[in-house]
């Protein structure tokens, strides 16, 4: 039989001075029990200064989504009740939308380079994650049916807390054409008994990684709620009239012939080059003539031939 697991979940501030410290600019709390059942608690304490609020992750209670910068840290705390010893923590990065459920969540060709900053000394089985735990060396990098995790041992919490803080970074954006591709994204965190071979808890985060999570955040609940003007029926018609006016311009897909190219290549990131190129092409016509079904399978195998 199954314990019930109650998972609790505490989002600080980023950057070591505002984790430390007590005036936080904001927090969240929210707490899972079998069957996920899920409480959110914001609490807000103006301390930073303008341009500081702009680098410290921004929560919509409206999305249920976070909002942050790429490479920010982002400090979280666990809580489990009862609290078992041997268990396991799995993270990992998925897609939101049903249709996008199997494909593997990965860093764009750009930032896996090894021309970029953010991979001097990395080990090479963390090079594809776009998600990292900073504060575990103990963490275990998985790759899995392509599909990629962070499956990090839980402690016991030190003496007098009541908490496992855990620290994650970013190494992608929401927005990399030849990665997520602006496709919405999740963490999934799953309480894992590894002996047992159960689950025993899961919790989901929507989060979009960008360069203004203020900005986004706004922009995202602007679009997801009717204007303050009390006429949900004129706010309603909007998207609608906007949805049939971009459907009439939508350009055909002409050319529906498939070209195949045998090259040679010399150089490893020439030959990324040549392909991130012809995705992000692949990609733009989808999004120009609404034909992404036809051409999504065109774009995996793109995908399939980049080491």
């Amino acid at each position: 039989m199954m314990v019930p697991v109650k998972i609790g979940l505490l989002i600080l501030p980023l950057d070591d001075k505002y984790f430390q410290s007590l005036y936080c600019a904001g927090y969240i709390t929210f707490i899972e029990e079998i069957p996920y059942k899920l409480q959110i608690q914001i609490s807000r304490i103006s301390s930073y200064n303008i341009r500081e609020a702009e680098r410290i992750p921004k929560y919509s209670q409206t999305l249920d989504k976070l909002f942050i910068k790429m490479e920010k840290v982002l400090p979280l705390k666990f809580v489990w009740d009862p609290p078992i010893e041997g268990l396991h923590l799995r993270t990992a990065m998925a897609f939101k939308l049903e249709q996008y459920k199997n494909d593997p969540v990965r860093r764009c060709y750009n930032h896996m380079a090894s021309t970029d900053i953010t991979n001097q000394n990395m080990d090479a089985q963390k090079i594809k994650h776009v998600v990292h735990c900073v504060n575990h060396s103990s963490s275990i990098y998985v790759e899995k049916n392509e599909k990629l995790s962070i499956l990090t041992p839980l402690r016991m919490p030190e003496p007098g807390s009541s908490y496992m803080p855990m620290c994650y970074k970013f190494l992608c954006k929401n927005s990399c054409p030849s990665g997520i591709n602006r496709r919405p994204t999740e963490l999934v965190f799953t309480l894992e008994d590894l002996n047992a071979g159960t689950i025993l808890g899961r919790r989901k985060l929507l989060v979009r990684i960008c360069s203004c999570p203020k900005r986004d955040r706004q922009k995202e609940e602007g679009e997801s709620t009717p204007n303050n003007s009390g006429n949900n029926l004129t706010a309603k018609k909007k998207p609608i009239k906007h949805s049939a006016h971009s459907g009439k311009k939508m350009p055909p897909l002409h050319d529906q012939h498939v070209y195949k190219v045998n090259l040679n290549i010399v150089g490893k990131e020439n030959y990324l080059a040549i392909l991130k190129y012809a995705y992000d092409i692949t990609a733009g016509q989808a999004m120009k003539t609404g034909q992404f079904e036809f051409l999504k399978p065109y774009m995996d195998d793109i995908l399939h031939n980049m080491p």
